[in-house]
């Protein structure tokens, strides 16, 4: 049985009274999932006319490391890891990203407001995609917190 006070670099599972390392878990099944969902695409002839086999390698190569890390953020128990902070809601990082998330809300309320009224004018020849003004929004959202952050983090 492990000793739950040893702090380890990747940790150690959630189940199991942590007896195993996450990443011994996380590999395997991340390998499986990536093959699983690789011989998925395959069958669905998602490569159009391309070969099934190279297009299941393909889709399992790319999907098996973000597998894997799904995986290893689901069975690793945070308190087994090396320099892991106890309580990462208090940290600073965490106000800098709460500060950033509320300014940028307020940012896409403003920018979705504007936006709107421009669109309202728009003559009816002029189409707008609504699933390429969405993925705009989302763009905008996440550019938004990433330079509401990265000040706050120089702000200190």
């Amino acid at each position: 049985m492990a000793d739950q006070s040893v702090r380890t670099r990747w940790g150690r599972t959630l189940f199991a009274k942590g007896r195993f390392p996450a990443i011994a878990v996380a590999a395997p099944s991340g390998i499986v999932i990536g093959a699983v969902l690789g011989l998925l695409a395959a069958s669905l002839g998602v490569g159009g006319s391309a070969s099934p086999i190279l297009v299941g390698v393909v889709f399992a190569l790319c999907l098996t490391f973000p597998s894997t890390m799904l995986v290893y953020i689901l069975v690793v128990d945070r308190s087994t890891m090396a320099g892991a902070a106890e309580r990462p809601e208090e940290s600073v990082e965490s106000a800098w990203y709460d500060k950033a998330a509320a300014g940028a809300l307020t940012d896409i309320i403003l920018v979705a407001g504007l936006a709107a009224a421009v669109l309202s004018f728009l003559p009816t020849r002029y189409s707008v995609d609504p699933g390429l003004l969405m993925a705009g929004v989302l763009g905008f959202a996440s550019l938004s917190v990433a330079v509401r952050y990265l000040l706050q983090r120089l702000r200190g």
